[in-house]
């Protein structure tokens, strides 16, 4: 996909921003409200001891910011299209996709912007490099934060990315959507909370620690860091190639309902 395409995505996406105006105005306030909440509750975790897991308080706010950093992210980049390919399939509105000459996987990923959580996004990625400032990091630290950063945008969109594809084969399998969101959302609080057997799991088989405690671990050790990037980095490929092998048996399963 081309950038000049791309841009007219994208003016596309911001005027349906504008025409529901109300909506996307609610759409911010909710998500701000939702983020203070969990700013909130690390004042109230923190009343009751200085340190948590092996992290200070300003780290746990930075465990939060990042993690809802990398989840907004998503948000803006994919979950326009990751909310509207089960009822594409059902409408038949895939035939006009499959009518263009784009490589149909990326083009129907990335066709729809959510300018809502760009506007969280325009507060949230400040506040946590503010935070993370109040740390000496190095350039080399800063590099694998942004690195982290964007391999865990490529998670979370894979992971979301396989279970939407489901849809190719089952309806009314919804509900399934929310299961990701959830898997994260459980792993966003310090690694060392978790059991050992569990820590394991979620730091190599599904590296969703490696995501909500990799860029505060940079704070803390860098080799660390690394340590659950490998992992991060390795399923999120797995990842990506699965669901685009999905999405191509998917395609082929397609009828068109019209």
């Amino acid at each position: 996909m081309s950038f000049r395409l791309y841009g007219v995505l994208a003016q596309q996406s911001f005027k349906t921003f504008l025409t529901y105006r109300m909506t996307s105005v609610l759409v911010v306030l909710f998500g701000f409200m939702f983020t203070a909440i969990e700013i909130a509750a690390g004042f109230v975790y923190y009343s009751f001891a200085h340190r948590i897991g092996g992290l200070n308080f300003l780290q746990y706010e930075i465990l939060i910011m990042s993690l809802i950093s990398i989840t907004t992210t998503y948000q803006f980049l994919f979950v326009g299209a990751h909310e509207s390919l089960a009822g594409d399939l059902i409408d038949g509105n895939l035939d006009y996709l499959f009518l263009r000459p784009l490589p149909s996987y990326w083009y129907y990923a990335l066709r729809q912007l959510d300018f809502p959580s760009g506007v969280n996004l325009l507060v949230y990625i400040p506040v946590t490099a503010f935070l993370l400032t109040r740390f000496p990091l190095s350039w080399s630290a800063w590099s694998l934060i942004l690195v982290i950063y964007v391999v865990g945008v490529l998670f979370v969109f894979a992971l979301n990315q396989i279970v939407v594809e489901i849809s190719f084969w089952y309806d009314n399998l919804t509900a399934l959507n929310g299961v990701p969101e959830d898997v994260i959302s459980a792993a966003s609080r310090p690694a060392r909370i978790y059991p050992r057997w569990l820590q394991l799991i979620l730091s190599t088989g599904l590296p969703v620690l490696a995501l909500s405690n990799g860029i505060v671990t940079v704070t803390v050790k860098q080799s660390t860091a690394w340590q659950m990037l490998v992992p991060l980095v390795i399923v999120t490929v797995l990842l990506l190639v699965f669901s685009f092998y999905l999405w191509q048996r998917g395609t082929r399963h397609y009828v068109s309902a019209n």
